[in-house]
C-alpha cells in the first residue's frame, strides 16, 4: 500500500524544533542593572571631563593625561604617535586645499572661501592602505588590559584588527543622513558614522575585518574625524582632544557635548538597556565580557574637492556650479543636466592608539597616480547604478523565460518531454530561486531600491514557478517510463510455466552491434512499451500477481517541492555563512558554486548518452540560457564597481565561460555526429541506433524492406523505377512513405568491413540523413522525427518504437 507523507507536517516540526530551542525572554538580574547603572554614571563622569578640559589638557610628550578610559598613563596607550599623526593629517590637508586647510583650521574660513566638497558626504570610498613609517610594533604585554578591563578572563589573547602586513585593501561606507543626524544651527558640524571594512594581504588567507566608527564632519572644507569605542577606550569622549586645532576642538568639544548627553539620557529611558551605543560590532551588539580584545581605530579623513570636466568653449567664464545646488538635484533629481565631475574621493590617515601601527591611503604624491587614494561615489549615484543594474538583470530574467516558455511549447508530448534531463532544468530552477532570495535580502544590504528589488525578486520567483512546472511534467513522464522498465523486468526475471520440450533447437541468441540493424520482424521481440499517447494519468498495467503501480500522484510532486525548497534554503544559508570567511576561502567556494551552477548542460550530455538520443533542447534554448546566465556572472567577476563588491577574478571569469563553451560543443557534436561518438563501446547500455551502416549481402535479411539486388548499373533506363533499386555504385534508393520522396543511401557491399570500406568517413554524416526503424522500414530523419515527436508508433506497420 501506498504511504503518502504530507510535506506540512516536515514543515510544523521544524517550526516546533526552533520554539523549543529558542531562548526565553530573561528578565534582567539585579546584577546586571547595577552593572549597567555603574555603566551610565561612568560615561556622566567623562562626559563631565570632557566638559572641564581645555585643548592641550592632552599631550603625551608632555606628560599630560585625563581622566578618560585609554587617556590615562597606566593604560599603557601609544600616544606619542598623535603628534605625529596630526602633523601628516594638516600636511595632506594642505597639499589638497593650499593655504584655505589653514583658514579652516583657524576658523577663519569665510563662506565665500568654502572649498568645492560635498556638505553631506554620504556614500562609499575604498582604495589601498598602506603602512606608515610613524608607526611601529607593539605586543599585547606593552598594555595593562588588567587595569583597563578587569573583567576580562584572557587578557594576553591575539588581538583581532590587528594589521601586520604592509598594505591591504579598505571600503569605508560613509552616512551623514539629513535629518537623522545631528548638527548644529550654522551647518559648520554634523554627526557622521562610517563602516570600515579593511583587509591584510600579508594575513592567512586574506583575513579581513568590519568595524563601525563614530564622529564629526566639518562640511566646509570636507575634514572628519571618526574613532571606535569600547569598553577599554572610551574614543568618542576622547574625540575632542584628537582635534587638528583650537578652533575645531570647541567645534567639536561644544557638538559633542550635547549629542552625547542626549544619547545618554536616551540610554536611561529604554526599557531594555544600551550598554554601548557607539559600539564598533557591525551587528549593533555590545561587545561583551568574553569578546577578543581588538584593536582600537582613529581615523582623519579629508574630501578631496570636486574637479568638473567641463570644456573650455562649454564654460567660457569658467564658473562652476554651485554645490548646493549640484547636492539637491542629486537628492531630489528635477531633470536638469549634471556636469560631468569628478568622483567623490577622500585621503585617510589612520592609527591604532593601543597596537601602535599608523596606515595611510595608497595614492600620489607619495605614489604613482595609479593608486588614486579612496574613490567612490555619492550615494545617490550608488543607488542609480544599483537601480540600472537591477533592471538589467530583470531584462536577463525576461530573455530566460521567453526561451523557457518557447522550450516548454516544443516540447508538449511524451515523447520530447522524455529525452530532456530532469537534472538540468532543475539546476536551472535552482539558480532563479537562488537570485529570489538573494533579491528579498539585498534591501538589507543595499538600503535603497526597494521597489526595483521586489519586482525583479517576483519575476525570478515567476519564473522559477514555470521551471518547476516544468519539472513536474518531464518528472511524471519519466518516473512513468520508469516504473515500465522495472515491470518489463521484473517479468522477464519471472521464470515461465515449464513447456514441452520441441524438436526444433532453439537457435544461439543474437547479439546487436552499433553498425547493425536489428533482427527480423519475425524475431521474437520484448513486450511494447505504451505509446505517448497513453494518459499518464491512469494505472499501468502490471503482471499477475503483482501489486498495481500507480502513476506518480500528489503525494510524490509533494515531496518534489519539499527537497527543492529545502536544499535551495541549505544553499542559501551556507553562502551567507561564507560571506563572512576570509578572502581565499570565500573566493574558493564561490568559484566552485558558479562552476557547478554553470554545468547545468552536463546531466542533458549524460541523458543523450544514456539514451542514445539527440535534438532534446532548442538551441536558441542552449544558446540564450548559456547567455543570459553568465550575464551576472561576468558582472560580478569583471565589473570592479559593481554594487557588492565583489572582488574581480578575470582568469575564473575565462575558466568559467570555457567551460559553457565546452558543453554547449558537447550538445552540438552529439547532435551531428551522434549521442555516443566519444564514448567506447561498452561504457553506455546497449540502445537501439536509427542510423545504422546499410550492408549488402545474398538473402538481404538486413536491408530495410522492398530492397531489391538490381545490378549496379546506373546507365540501365529502369533503374529509379523500383524501390531499392540501385542509383551508382554504392547508392540505393529508398521510398519514405511520410514525404513520398525518395531516400538515396550509401550501401556497404556484401563483404566489405566497416573499417576498410573506402568513404566511410563521409559517411558518419550521410548516415544522418535517414533513419531505420527496427520493422526494417526505411524514412528521411526529418521526416520520423517530426513523426516521433506526437507517436512513437512505425507510420508504416504501427509497431513500437523504441525513445528516439
Amino acid at each position: 500500500m501506498e504511504v503518502r507523507r504530507d510535506p506540512k507536517s516536515f514543515l510544523f516540526f521544524i517550526i516546533l524544533l526552533l520554539l523549543i530551542n529558542s531562548p526565553e525572554p530573561q528578565q534582567q538580574s539585579f546584577t546586571s542593572r547595577s552593572r549597567y547603572d555603574e555603566i551610565i554614571v561612568h560615561e556622566w563622569n567623562e562626559l563631565e571631563v570632557v566638559n572641564r578640559t581645555r585643548y592641550g589638557d592632552f599631550d603625551a610628550s608632555k606628560d599630560k593625561w585625563l581622566n578618560i578610559t585609554g587617556l590615562k598613563d597606566e593604560d599603557g596607550f601609544a600616544w606619542d604617535l598623535l603628534g605625529p599623526v596630526q602633523e601628516r593629517v594638516k600636511d595632506q590637508a594642505r597639499g589638497l586645499l593650499g593655504v584655505t586647510a589653514d583658514a579652516a583650521f583657524d576658523g577663519t574660513l569665510e563662506d565665500q572661501q568654502s572649498v568645492p566638497v560635498y556638505r553631506n558626504v554620504s556614500g562609499y570610498v575604498q582604495g589601498e592602505w598602506v603602512r606608515s613609517p610613524l608607526g611601529r610594533v607593539r605586543h599585547p604585554s606593552d598594555m595593562n588590559l588588567s587595569a583597563i578591563v578587569p573583567d576580562n578572563p584572557f587578557p594576553m589573547v591575539e588581538y583581532e584588527r590587528n594589521l601586520t602586513g604592509t598594505s591591504g585593501m579598505i571600503r569605508l561606507y560613509i552616512t551623514e543622513t539629513d535629518g537623522r543626524m545631528r548638527t548644529d544651527k550654522n551647518r559648520s558640524i554634523s554627526e557622521i558614522t562610517v563602516r570600515m571594512v579593511i583587509g591584510d594581504n600579508n594575513s592567512i588567507g586574506g583575513n579581513w575585518w568590519e568595524l563601525v566608527l563614530n564622529g564629526v564632519h566639518f562640511p566646509k572644507f570636507g575634514g572628519s574625524l571618526v574613532t571606535t569605542t569600547s569598553d577599554k577606550f572610551a574614543g568618542i569622549f576622547a574625540l575632542p582632544h584628537f582635534s587638528l586645532s583650537q578652533h575645531l576642538y570647541s567645534e567639536s568639544q561644544n557638538f559633542l557635548n550635547r549629542t552625547i548627553h542626549e544619547t545618554i539620557d536616551r540610554q536611561e529611558g529604554r526599557a531594555y538597556p544600551t550598554w554601548n551605543p557607539w559600539t564598533s560590532a557591525p551587528d549593533g551588539a555590545s561587545e561583551g565580557m568574553l569578546a577578543n580584545p581588538h584593536c582600537e581605530f582613529v581615523l582623519f579623513l579629508q574630501e578631496h574637492p570636486i574637479q568638473y570636466l567641463v570644456k573650455q568653449e562649454q564654460n567660457p567664464e569658467n564658473r562652476l556650479p554651485d554645490m548646493d545646488w549640484l547636492e539637491h538635484e542629486l537628492r531630489y533629481p528635477t531633470g536638469s543636466t549634471l556636469p560631468r565631475r569628478s568622483p567623490l574621493s577622500l585621503s585617510m590617515v589612520g592609527f591604532s592608539p593601543d597596537c601602535g601601527f599608523v596606515i595611510e591611503s595608497k595614492g600620489p604624491p607619495d605614489y604613482s597616480h595609479e593608486f588614486a587614494h579612496l574613490v567612490g561615489s555619492k550615494t545617490e549615484e550608488f543607488n542609480d547604478r544599483a537601480r540600472h543594474g537591477i533592471i538589467a538583470f530583470a531584462m536577463t530574467l525576461s530573455l530566460q523565460l521567453i526561451l523557457l516558455v518557447k522550450q516548454m511549447k516544443e516540447t508538449a508530448t511524451p515523447s520530447t518531454r522524455n529525452r530532456i534531463s530532469f537534472y538540468t532544468i532543475a539546476m536551472l530552477a535552482l539558480g532563479d530561486g537562488f537570485a529570489f532570495l538573494a533579491l528579498i535580502f539585498m534591501h538589507l544590504f543595499l538600503g535603497t531600491s526597494q521597489l526595483a528589488l521586489y519586482t525583479t525578486a517576483f519575476l525570478a520567483l515567476f519564473l522559477g514557478v514555470f521551471e518547476l512546472r516544468f519539472l513536474m511534467d518531464i518528472w511524471t513522464v519519466q518516473a512513468t517510463e520508469q516504473m515500465r522498465q522495472d515491470r518489463q523486468q521484473a517479468s522477464a526475471a519471472t521464470p515461465s510455466s515449464p513447456q514441452q520440450p520441441s524438436s526444433t533447437p532453439t537457435p544461439p541468441p543474437t547479439t546487436q552491434i552499433s553498425d547493425s540493424l536489428p533482427p527480423p520482424v519475425t524475431a521474437a521481440r520484448p513486450p511494447p512499451i505504451a505509446s505517448d499517447q497513453d494518459d499518464t494519468a491512469g494505472t499501468a498495467p502490471a503482471p499477475a500477481g503483482e501489486q498495481t503501480q500507480t502513476v506518480p500522484g500528489r503525494a510524490e510532486l509533494g515531496t518534489l517541492y519539499s527537497r527543492y525548497c529545502l536544499l535551495l534554503i541549505c544553499i542559501f544559508f551556507v553562502t551567507l555563512q561564507f560571506t563572512t570567511v576570509r578572502f581565499t576561502v570565500r573566493s574558493f567556494y564561490f568559484n566552485t558554486l558558479s562552476f557547478f551552477y554553470l554545468s547545468f548542460w552536463c546531466p542533458q550530455i549524460y541523458r543523450n548518452i544514456m539514451r542514445n538520443c539527440r535534438k532534446a533542447l532548442r538551441w536558441d534554448f542552449v544558446l540564450g540560457q548559456s547567455i543570459v546566465r553568465l550575464i551576472p556572472i561576468t558582472y560580478f567577476y569583471a565589473v570592479s564597481d559593481n554594487v557588492l563588491f565583489s572582488r574581480n577574478d578575470l582568469s575564473a571569469l575565462m575558466v568559467l565561460a570555457g567551460w559553457v563553451w565546452v558543453q554547449i560543443l558537447a550538445l552540438a557534436s552529439q547532435e551531428l555526429l551522434g549521442s555516443r561518438f566519444f564514448i567506447r563501446e561498452g561504457w553506455a547500455p546497449p540502445a537501439y541506433d536509427y542510423h545504422p551502416v546499410l550492408r549488402e549481402d545474398e538473402e538481404g535479411a538486413t536491408m530495410p524492406i522492398g530492397s531489391t539486388q538490381a545490378p549496379d548499373d546506373d546507365s540501365s533506363p529502369s533503374s529509379m523505377s523500383k524501390a531499392g533499386e540501385s542509383k551508382g555504385k554504392g547508392t540505393k534508393v529508398f521510398d519514405c512513405s511520410i514525404c513520398t520522396q525518395d531516400v538515396e543511401v550509401l550501401v556497404l557491399p556484401s563483404g566489405a568491413s566497416s573499417e576498410n570500406a573506402p568513404g566511410l568517413g563521409g559517411m558518419i554524416l550521410q548516415r544522418r540523413a535517414y533513419m531505420v526503424t527496427p520493422c526494417r522500414h526505411i524514412f528521411h530523419t526529418p521526416c520520423l522525427e517530426g513523426w516521433m515527436r506526437y507517436r512513437l508508433q512505425c507510420p508504416n506497420c504501427r509497431e513500437i518504437l523504441p525513445p528516439l
